[in-house]
């Protein structure tokens, strides 16, 4: 059964544009990152620890195995938590809601996480909380309410 779509595809190219973008953007910038950077920022967005900036190496290559790993996920709909009885009825349509959520919750964490890899400053911005949550659950939200129309 076919569930890729136009929509799944625009997102695939958009997490690859990014974590692409990102990459180069941490090894061409290599000697202009601080030789500390902020390792941890607390609830205000204030740093309240900082780390060498080689631990920027394990964000960039945690953002491509989670990248790698959701998309391997994406060829196994049969071991999705799908949440509704699979029909043979709905079963393209479950499937295809749960594709682009999971498609979309892929592009979520690949810009996060380039957003927090490039971010070297003393501060995080104040919307960088609201956006994080309505990047993770947003889609999760909007998806699921599809899926449980569907069943």
């Amino acid at each position: 059964m076919k569930i890729k779509t136009k929509f799944g595809m625009a997102m695939q190219i958009l997490c690859i544009l990014c974590l692409a973008g990102s990459t180069l953007y941490f090894i061409i910038g290599w000697n202009q990152i601080p030789a500390e950077v902020p390792g941890h920022y607390n609830f205000a967005g204030e740093v309240d620890s900082m780390t060498g900036k080689g631990s920027l190496i394990f964000l960039i290559v945690l953002n491509w195995v989670m990248y790698l790993g959701m998309s391997v996920l994406e060829h196994f709909p049969q071991a999705w938590n799908t949440g509704v009885k699979i029909t043979a009825r709905n079963r393209a349509r479950v499937y295809r809601i749960l594709y682009h959520m999971l498609v979309c919750l892929k592009f979520s964490v690949v810009l996060i996480f380039s957003f927090i890899t490039s971010w070297h400053e003393n501060y995080m911005p104040p919307w960088f909380l609201a956006a994080t949550l309505l990047l993770t659950f947003g889609p999760m939200i909007f998806f699921l309410v599809q899926l449980w129309r569907v069943r």
